[in-house]
C-alpha cells in the first residue's frame, strides 16, 4: 500500500551512509517532525484514514471487532489501589468510562476498603471545561499531603501528552480547592513541603529548560504568593535530560531531595529545606535510574551500578543502599546497606520494585526470571530483613506505596495466566486481599513457561512464553520487549505489555506469545543494561533475533508465522527487527516508537536519551546509530513485511515525526505500510478502553497476517 502522500518518494538509501555527520541532520522528510504542522497533519490524517479503510477490510476485521467490544464492556480490569493513610484511592476505567472515575474509599484496620465513592468524573470535567484532559496517576500518592492525605494535586493532561496542568483538589470535598495551587499547562513537576508551601518546577514564561524540555529551576511556592514571586530556591544545568524532587521528613522538618539526571547514568543530589538552603548529598554519581528509588523516614535509598568505597566502607555494584537526610546525623553514620545482591540475583527496581510504607522498604529481587519480596526495616546499626513471598515461574509481582504510617504497601501479582490480584503487604508477610481481576481465559487451557536460547556471542537470553496447552505442532507467535535503560520487561494479566485484553482474540484463535529479556535491560543487572550501550545496542537486537529462531528451531513456531510489536523503545525494536529481518518477522506493530536515532534530539524528548543511544556528532557513535536506526535503514529493492506504525499527536515524549517519517519512507520504497495517528492519546495511544478501534484494526492485522492456511 503507498500513501497518497503530499511529498513525492525520496531517495535516502544507502547514499544516507557515506554522507558526513553534519549532513545527517537534515533529510527530506523532516516537514514531518512539526507535531501540528498543517501540511503534516493532513498528510497524517489522510494516511490514517487509508489504514482504517485497508485493515477494516481484512476478512477477519468485523467479528475481532466485535470480540474486543465484548471484551471491553465484561468486568473491567480492577484499578490500581493507592493507599493513603485511613483511605484508599482508585482511577476506575471501563467501556463506559474510558478516561476514568476517580474514586475514595475509606480502610478498615486490616486496610481492605469499603464502598467506593466518585470524587470526580474525568469524561465529564473535559465536557464542563471542554478540554481534553486525561489524568495521570503515576505519582498519585505523593501527589496527596500526608498525614491526612486529603489535599492532592492532580496532573491533568490536555490530550494526553506530558505537558500538564496542575490543580490542587481536596478529596474530601470531591472539588477543586478555589484559589488552591495551579500551574497552568506546562512540563511540570510539584512536592507538597507543607500545607501552606510547595515545591515547584515548571517551563512557563520562558523558564529556563533541559536539553529535553524539561524544567530546570525549582522554586518554593507559598500559598496566596504569585506563582511568578516563588523565589528559586535551586537551578539544575540546561545541558541536564531531567531535574526530580522527593520530599522526606526528618525531626518533623520537610526536606526536599533534588535528583539532576545528568544522563539517566549519571546523578547528582541536593537536598533544600523549606527556607531554601541547600547542602550537597555526598553520594557517588553513578547511580540506577532514578537516582532516588523510594524515599522512607528519614532516608533515601539509592542503588550503585558499580564497586564504590563510601565513608571509609566498600560496596560493590548492585548494592541498595540508605542516606540519611536528617542534618543531626554523623557524616560515618549516614550511609547504610541495606541489601547485598546475592549471586545471579538482581533487585528488580524499574517501575515497581521498591516501595516503602514509612517505617519499611519493600523490594522485589530477581534471580533467573523468579521473583521473592523482602522487606526491610532500620536498626540503630543498619536495615533487618524479613522474605515476605515468593512468585510461581512466569508471575511477576509489582509493589508500590507512598504511605507513611507502617501499616504495608500494595502487592500485585500476575501472569500470562494469572489474573492480577492486588493485596495490602505487611512488613511480617501478611496479606489481606484488595482485588482481583476477572479470568479473561481459561487459565487450564495454556502453558506458561520460561525457557532460553543462545544469542550471537554465546550469551544465554531468557524468554518468557505462553502457548496452547493442546497444540498439535507450530502455533503462530507474536513476539514483544524493550531493553533498554535498565528496566525490566515481564509479562502481566492482559496488560499494556501484551496488548491488553485484545490479546484475547489472538489466543482463542490458537497464537502463542514471547517476551525475551535482552540486554539493554535490567533482568541482570546494570551490567546487563550496560552490554546495549550506543554502540552495543545492536547485542540488544541479537538477543532478540535469537530467541526468535530458537523458538522455530523448536517447533514453537514456524517461519512466516511470527509477529513482532512493542511500544517506545519496543517500537524501535520492532522497527530496527522489521528492518533488520523481514525474513523472521512476518508482521510487525511499531507502536510510538523511536526510528530516527540521528535526529532523535530534534523530536520530543530524545535529546535526553543520547547516553542510551549515542550522540550523533560522535563518529563512532553516528556510525553504529546509523547500522540499526530504522529510518536510514529502508531501502529500495528489499522485501519488507508489513507494517503498522502507531502514534499519537500528543505525544511529547518521542514526537510523531518518528513514526510519521518511517511510515512514509517505507511507503517511498514500496513496502506495505500502515499508519495510524490518533489526535489524542499521547504516549499511550494504544490503550483498549479509550482506542477499541485501534486494538481491533491492530490484532485484525496480525490475525490475517500471520494466520492465513497460505503461509
Amino acid at each position: 500500500m503507498k500513501f497518497l502522500g503530499l511529498l513525492g518518494a525520496v531517495g535516502l538509501g544507502l547514499a544516507i551512509q557515506s554522507m558526513p555527520t553534519p549532513a545527517l541532520a537534515q533529510d527530506a522528510l523532516q516537514w514531518l517532525e512539526d507535531p501540528h504542522g498543517e501540511h503534516a497533519l493532513q498528510w497524517a490524517r489522510q494516511a490514517t484514514e487509508q489504514t482504517r479503510q485497508k485493515l477494516g477490510a481484512l476478512p477477519s476485521h468485523e467479528a475481532v471487532s466485535k470480540e474486543i467490544k465484548q471484551v471491553l464492556v465484561q468486568a473491567p480490569s480492577e484499578p490500581d489501589r493507592v493507599l493513603l493513610g485511613s483511605r484508599a484511592v482508585r482511577l476506575l476505567r471501563d467501556a463506559e468510562n474510558p478516561y476514568g472515575l476517580l474514586q475514595v474509599a475509606p480502610r478498615d484496620e486490616a486496610g481492605a476498603t469499603a464502598a467506593w465513592t466518585t470524587v470526580l468524573d474525568v469524561a465529564e470535567l473535559r465536557k464542563r471545561e471542554g478540554v481534553p484532559y486525561e489524568l495521570q496517576m503515576y505519582t498519585f500518592g505523593s501527589s496527596c499531603l500526608a498525614p491526612e492525605y486529603t489535599r492532592c494535586l492532580l496532573r491533568l493532561s490536555p490530550g494526553g501528552g506530558d505537558e500538564v496542568e496542575l490543580r490542587e483538589f481536596d478529596l474530601s470535598r470531591a472539588q477543586f480547592v478555589a484559589d488552591g495551587f495551579h500551574v497552568p499547562k506546562s512540563r511540570a513537576f510539584i512536592n507538597w513541603m507543607s500545607r501552606d508551601q510547595v515545591l515547584v518546577a515548571h517551563v512557563l514564561d520562558d523558564s529556563p529548560k533541559t536539553i529535553a524540555g524539561w524544567p530546570v529551576a525549582f522554586r518554593l511556592w507559598t500559598r496566596g504568593q504569585p506563582l511568578d514571586a516563588a523565589k528559586i530556591v535551586f537551578q539544575a544545568e540546561p545541558s541536564d535530560a531531567i531535574v526530580q524532587a522527593y520530599v522526606v521528613h526528618a525531626d518533623g522538618k520537610p526536606y526536599a531531595v533534588i535528583a539532576r539526571a545528568i544522563d539517566y547514568s549519571t546523578y547528582k543530589l541536593t537536598i533544600v529545606d523549606s527556607n531554601g538552603e541547600r547542602r550537597p548529598v555526598p553520594l557517588p554519581e553513578k547511580l540506577k535510574p532514578m537516582g532516588v528509588l523510594a524515599a522512607s523516614g528519614s532516608n533515601i535509598l539509592f542503588q550503585l551500578t558499580r564497586d564504590e568505597t563510601l565513608e571509609g566502607v566498600p560496596y560493590q555494584a548492585e548494592s541498595l543502599l540508605s542516606f540519611n537526610v536528617d542534618p543531626r546525623v554523623a557524616p560515618a553514620e549516614r550511609i547504610a546497606r541495606v541489601y547485598a545482591p546475592a549471586d545471579g540475583e538482581f533487585l528488580d527496581a524499574g517501575f515497581s520494585g521498591v516501595a516503602s510504607d514509612g517505617q519499611h522498604v519493600f523490594v522485589v529481587l530477581n534471580k533467573n526470571l523468579r521473583q521473592r519480596v523482602v522487606a526491610f526495616h532500620p536498626q540503630a546499626h543498619g536495615w533487618s530483613s524479613k522474605e515476605l513471598l515468593e512468585a510461581a515461574p512466569g508471575e511477576t509481582i509489582a509493589v508500590s506505596g507512598d504511605t507513611e504510617d507502617g501499616r504495608g504497601v500494595v502487592a500485585a501479582i500476575s501472569g500470562f495466566v494469572t489474573p492480577r490480584t492486588q493485596y495490602v503487604l505487611g512488613p511480617e508477610g501478611q496479606r489481606r486481599q484488595l482485588a482481583q481481576d476477572p479470568s479473561v481465559i481459561d487459565a487450564k487451557g495454556y502453558v506458561s513457561e520460561v525457557g532460553s536460547a543462545r544469542s550471537k556471542d554465546g550469551t544465554k537470553i531468557d524468554y518468557f512464553l505462553l502457548r496452547p496447552a493442546r497444540a498439535n505442532g507450530p502455533v503462530p507467535l507474536l513476539m514483544t520487549g524493550y531493553g533498554a535503560f535498565g528496566l525490566s520487561f515481564r509479562p502481566g494479566y492482559f496488560d499494556y505489555i501484551v496488548g491488553g485484553p485484545a490479546l484475547k482474540v489472538w489466543l482463542e484463535r490458537g497464537g502463542a506469545v514471547a517476551i525475551p529479556a535482552i540486554r539493554g535491560g535490567g533482568e541482570r543487572g546494570e551490567a546487563w543494561h550496560q552490554a546495549a550501550l550506543r554502540e552495543k545496542r545492536q547485542n540488544s537486537y541479537d538477543d532478540f533475533i535469537a530467541a526468535a529462531e530458537h523458538l522455530i528451531r523448536t517447533g514453537v513456531t514456524t517461519q512466516g508465522h511470527v509477529g513482532l510489536f512493542g511500544s517506545s523503545n519496543g517500537g524501535l525494536l520492532a522497527a530496527t527487527l522489521g528492518t533488520q529481518r523481514p525474513d523472521l518477522f512476518s508482521a510487525v506493530v511499531s507502536d510510538v516508537p523511536l526510528t530516527d536515532l540521528i535526529r532523535m534530539r530534534h523530536m520530543g524528548m530524545g535529546a535526553a536519551w543520547m547516553n542510551e543511544y549515542g550522540n550523533p556528532d560522535v563518529p563512532a557513535q553516528a556510525q553504529a546509530m546509523l547500522g540499526y536506526s530504522p529510518y536510514q535503514n529502508v531501502h529500495e529493492g528489499k522485501h519488507y513485511a508489513p507494517f503498522l506504525v502507531t502514534i499519537s499527536t500528543e505525544d511529547n515524549r518521542v514526537g510523531p515525526g518518528h513514526a510519521r517519517k518511517f511510515a512514509h519512507r517505507l511507503a517511498d520504497v514500496g513496502a506495505t505500510a500502515y499508519f495510524y495517528e490518533d489526535e489524542e492519546g499521547g504516549h499511550g495511544v494504544s490503550d483498549a478502553l479509550r482506542n477499541p478501534e485501534l486494538m481491533a484494526l491492530r490484532m485484525s492485522f496480525f490475525i490475517d497476517t500471520l494466520m492465513s492456511a497460505k503461509k
